[in-house]
């Protein structure tokens, strides 16, 4: 069933071909320019006025009209570090798109192969040009191979640079992390002040409380989440002020708390310039306890529909959720704070319901024809290597009789062994030869079914992850609108709906 998705994928491709060949036929040449400065030190000659100004000028050069500008003030020493660039990606890859995207130099755009596979994405799969106007460098589909060589020098050059600089950062944080400060994020009940960690009241009596409860063994994650409330602590970080047990789960395992914590690198816990808000005894009971019980382990879940279908009313994404162990909600808040939910059965009925209307029938012969061949391509190598082998063992077997029968050679072990060792090397010929052939056979005929067919009727038989695959691939929303499920198709699928 894998083989739908396949011929989704390469039927979209194609639609999307058509789509660019007419758009850059009828339209002006447009481009995006992306501006990026991390530090002060940048700005001589590399200042956001000059970068920009450099980039307008090329684009005046060569009639091309500046649609957009993107500015980001952030470092690229840490790939998905840059809202603005993955939002100038994100737009590229919808219909309102630019035809080029300039960048003052490399470095400016990425500078580690991680944040630069989207760039090839769009010049592979959305026919972006990407314009490097200091290193006057054009990267456009084809992506030549003096281009892949040239980029791969500058950013595997500026990749050196920014991973020596996070070890000597990372040096630097380990010493400070053994001063007894430690360099991260502080958990619930402590704050700092002028470099001092000091324990905030109200928030380690939240603290201490859970692990003091906890560890009398009478309370699961979800019954101490209730037990905590009803006493009236309360948590800011909720809605509802209630501690939710993906909070209580590592806030009952951080050591910080009896004042020492581990840090990455460093073998022993360290002693922190900080005091406990419990006791070691009170924290070793309480993994003992967790150990046992199995509470700690909040069920994972891989939700068909998260970060798939979201609030039409905001546009919000809808998160998953598990409740009485068995039923799964999808909810989120809307601007006046009422919670929508919907069952995930429901959603699944409207999705299916969408998909019978998706007609495999209608993908052009041609791309079917292709994809096929493509599949087909391995089996079919292995079927001709196997042919080949019945000749190879033939002339492998003469060689050894005329070699027998030339020199007079009477020695059986010598015979029985190196005949035996020409049936190893070609074992079962005939029948491996029958099997690839009724694989080929099996595959064609399974196309040729499945081409006849609805996409529900392939997206059923599939797992999970293929299921996403197929969700993400077709739509272009899937929304709750006033307790109903919507779900709008993609421009290339709606050339195969047939209601």
């Amino acid at each position: 069933m894998k083989l739908c998705l396949i011929f989704l994928i390469e039927y979209q491709k194609q639609q999307k071909l058509r789509r660019l060949i007419m758009k850059k036929l009828l339209k002006a040449i447009y481009a995006d320019i992306y501006i990026r400065l991390s530090s002060k030190s940048q700005e001589d000659g590399m200042s956001k006025e000059t970068q920009e100004k450099e980039c307008r000028k090329y684009c005046e050069e060569n009639g091309i009209i500046v649609r957009n500008v993107y500015y980001e003030n952030k470092s690229a020493m840490t790939p998905y570090n840059r809202p603005v660039f993955y939002e100038m990606v994100a737009k590229q890859q919808s219909k309102d798109r630019a035809d080029i995207i300039v960048s003052f130099c490399i470095n400016r755009l990425t500078r580690n192969q991680v944040d630069f596979y989207p760039i090839r994405a769009l010049v592979d799969e959305y026919n972006t040009k990407i314009i490097f106007v200091k290193e006057r460098m054009v990267i456009e589909k084809p992506f030549k191979a003096h281009e892949k060589f040239l980029t791969s020098i500058i950013i595997a050059s500026a990749e050196f640079e920014v991973n020596h600089l996070n070890e000597i950062r990372k040096n630097g944080l380990i010493a400070r992390a053994k001063t007894g400060q430690r360099p991260s994020k502080l958990p619930y009940g402590y704050d700092t002040y002028k470099n001092r960690i000091v324990i905030v009241p109200k928030e380690a009596e939240l603290v201490k409380k859970a692990f003091e409860l906890y560890a009398t063994g009478k309370y699961s994650l979800k019954t101490l989440a209730d037990e905590l409330f009803k006493l009236g602590y309360r948590y800011k970080g909720q809605r509802n002020k209630k501690i939710p047990r993906s909070t209580l789960s590592p806030m009952l395992k951080n050591l910080f708390y009896t004042g020492y914590y581990t840090y990455p690198n460093v073998e022993k816990p360290i002693k922190g310039k900080y005091k406990p808000i419990i006791s070691k005894d009170l924290y070793d009971k309480v993994q003992e306890i967790l150990k046992i019980s199995g509470y700690e382990k909040l069920r994972k879940h891989n939700f068909l529909y998260s970060n798939l279908i979201t609030l039409q009313e905001t546009g919000k994404i809808m998160t998953g959720e598990i409740k009485k162990d068995k039923y799964i909600y999808y909810t989120a808040f809307d601007d006046d704070g009422i919670r929508h939910s919907i069952n995930e059965t429901v959603i699944t009925e409207s999705v299916l319901n969408y998909f019978k209307e998706i007609r495999l029938n209608l993908i052009p012969k041609e791309i079917v024809n292709e994809v096929l061949k493509e599949e087909l391509k391995p089996l079919k190598q292995k079927y001709a290597n196997l042919k080949r082998d019945v000749s190879r063992k033939y002339h492998s077997e003469l060689r050894l009789n005329d070699f027998i029968q030339s020199k007079n050679i009477d020695d059986d072990d010598f015979i029985n062994d190196s005949q035996a060792d020409i049936e190893k090397a070609y074992s079962n010929l005939p029948e491996r030869i029958t099997y690839t052939a009724q694989q080929i056979k099996t595959l064609t005929s399974k196309c040729q079914d499945l081409m006849e067919k609805r996409l529900y009727d392939a997206y059923i038989y599939l797992d999970t992850e293929n299921q996403r695959k197929i969700i993400e691939l077709v739509k272009n929303k899937l929304e709750l609108q006033e307790k109903k499920v919507k779900l709008t198709f993609k421009p290339a699928f709606r050339k195969i709906r047939k209601r």
